[in-house]
């Protein structure tokens, strides 16, 4: 027993879990503690440490009053401690809130936060994070950025037409986590709201009046004494920044909102740019801004739109966030654009009529040249969408569009289009897709390295109105559809071009030229094919009813020319082809 008595007292636990007889539990609350002892314990302890520190404190106070620089010391060490606790935990985020307050002075459109903000002189960083920009129009955020300026790069004068696309960049910025969200057009708006007679809602009165009092001046030519665009500063910028390296880390551009039925997104994973100028086109204009980025896992995609309470088209194909439109690996972006000059005097027709071919007008453009991975898909239920957002972007106001003036000598030029080309640089992938009674079908297509698309959207508006033109090549295409017997078409080229007529009236008549020039194709001809592309066509077709007040007409003109065409049709009692049989009706 009293071994027993010593076994519980050091181990009661697991003495209790295999105990079963009463003794042993007696055992147990014997030695139970007493809470009235621990109390009185617990007490005890801290009337010590009181009693300490009171000593403690004391002895403190009879050092100060005979060294009074044991004093000065003890609050110096406090007032470091507290300096060091704001420096790492608080200085950022006042800074931050400082700098907010400072640039809502200033700016008067919208409202900006700036969460926090580091400094580092030696390196030359400016740190931010959690920035919000938000506006009527659009809004603006980053999780967080680093701005670098590299103040130890050597400063070298240049002239301002020279290149300085292989200069050392001097300032590099870094955004994690950027977000552009363009959701409205309030000044668009608010002019359609001025031709229909409505009342101002978009917006007010006064606001109104500042942009029709700066829109309403007259526009300053320039003259040998009084030059309209003075360069002094792009050249002094040029030759402190002549290139400017910004990175971007989960950056996404958002266009739409809860008024329309899908929001157009542009995601990327990393994309990294550059920017900087070169020689122009052109001798008569100054320079050229040039960017150029490298983007990995870039997608656009179709997107439902968060609030959405119209009637919903259910896409073909849904496919995690969306419908994706567009996906590559990697994507290379070339921007370009002219800073133009002047008129010059002994040419005022220049602009319009560009009968000078020694002197073109500055040039304007994107090119896209997608690497491996790149996936196209389109079809009805995507056009409906695009035609949607670009109605709510782009409204049309119904009026007649105004011919571009002449420009006079001495004022500035401007581009006549804007150049987009996309080039295929590897096998790539193209889908048209539809639904037919909820029965997704689609078009499959692969095209090899060296197929490109063009399209020139034109900036000036002539007597007989404008023309937009879009040309493309398809380099050893193999199209198959969704049908059983799933071969189309085989062509080493396939080429395509697309002028559209527009007229100075919106609702006269429309002339659509489509020109297909293939080289070797092989075409297989189904009847089923009828009904096939009459799906298609039918899912394409508008939706809506009829109406006459919205009525354009136009008229379409076909041009078809194949070198080695091959017609191919499958002949057996049906006209078509089981697949799942090797029975002899296959036979050709």
């Amino acid at each position: 027993m009293e071994d027993l008595n010593d076994f519980t007292t050091f181990y009661p636990e697991e003495n209790e879990a295999f105990s079963s007889n009463g003794a042993t539990e007696t055992i147990l609350m014997d030695f139970e503690p007493d809470p009235g002892l621990i109390l009185e314990a617990d007490n005890a302890t801290k009337s010590n440490i009181f009693k300490n520190f009171k000593k403690f404190a004391k002895e403190i106070a009879d050092e100060i009053k005979n060294d009074p620089n044991h004093g000065y010391l003890l609050l110096s060490l406090v007032i470091a401690m507290i300096w060091a606790i704001y420096i790492i935990l608080y200085n950022s985020r006042v800074l931050g809130h400082i700098l907010t307050v400072v640039l809502r002075k200033f700016i008067k459109k919208g409202d900006i936060k700036i969460g926090s903000i580091s400094i580092s002189l030696l390196w030359g960083k400016l740190m931010f994070r959690d920035i919000v920009y938000v506006t009527e129009d659009y809004s603006f955020r980053v999780v967080d950025a680093i701005v670098q300026f590299h103040y130890w790069v050597p400063y070298m004068k240049k002239e301002l037409h020279e290149d300085m696309s292989k200069s050392d960049h001097r300032l590099w910025v870094e955004l994690n986590g950027p977000e552009l969200h363009v959701y409205n057009r309030s000044e668009v708006y608010s002019k359609l709201e001025e031709l229909f007679g409505l009342d101002p809602q978009m917006i007010p009165k006064s606001s109104k009046a500042d942009v029709e009092s700066l829109s309403n001046k007259d526009i300053p030519v320039a003259t040998e004494d009084k030059p309209l665009k003075d360069m002094s500063f792009w050249s002094s910028w040029r030759d402190l920044i002549p290139v400017i390296k910004v990175d971007l880390n989960y950056a996404r551009f958002v266009f739409g909102n809860h008024l329309v039925p899908s929001t157009l997104l542009f995601t990327m994973d990393k994309a990294e740019c550059v920017y900087s100028t070169k020689p122009p086109a052109c001798s008569l204009d100054f320079f050229m801004h040039v960017v150029k980025a490298k983007s990995e896992n870039f997608r656009a995609i179709l997107a439902p739109s968060p609030k959405y309470t119209g009637i919903l088209d259910e896409p073909p194909r849904f496919m995690g966030e969306g419908f994706v439109v567009m996906s590559s690996s990697k994507i290379l972006f070339y921007y370009y654009m002219d800073e133009a000059g002047f008129v010059p005097g002994n040419n005022p027709d220049l602009l319009i009529e560009n009968s000078d071919e020694n002197a073109p007008p500055p040039i304007w453009g994107l090119d896209i040249k997608c690497e491996k991975g790149t996936n196209l898909s389109y079809g009805p239920w995507a056009d409906r969408q695009r035609e949607q957002l670009f109605k709510f972007f782009f409204p049309q106001d119904y009026q007649k569009m105004v011919v571009t003036k002449k420009g006079k000598p001495g004022s500035l030029r401007f581009a006549h289009q804007f150049d987009v080309r996309l080039t295929i640089l590897t096998e790539a992938t193209i889908d048209i897709l539809f639904s037919k009674e909820k029965e997704t079908n689609a078009v499959h297509m692969t095209v090899q390295k060296g197929s490109y698309y063009e399209m020139t959207i034109p900036w000036i508006v002539k007597k007989d109105g404008y023309s937009i033109r879009i040309l493309g090549q398809f380099l050893y295409l193999d199209a198959s559809t969704s049908l059983q017997y799933r071969n189309l078409i085989e062509a080493e080229s396939f080429k395509y071009e697309v002028n559209v007529k527009y007229p100075l009236i919106w609702n006269r008549h429309q002339s659509w030229d489509l020109q297909f020039h293939g080289s070797k194709v092989s075409y297989h001809f189904l009847y089923a094919h009828k009904h096939f592309f009459h799906d298609l066509i039918d899912d394409w077709s508008s939706k809506s009813h009829p109406d006459m007040l919205h009525f354009v007409p136009y008229t379409w003109y076909f041009t078809f020319a194949f070198k080695q065409f091959e017609f191919i049709t499958l002949a057996n009692e049906y006209n078509w082809i089981d697949c799942s049989s090797q029975h002899l009706a296959n036979g050709l």
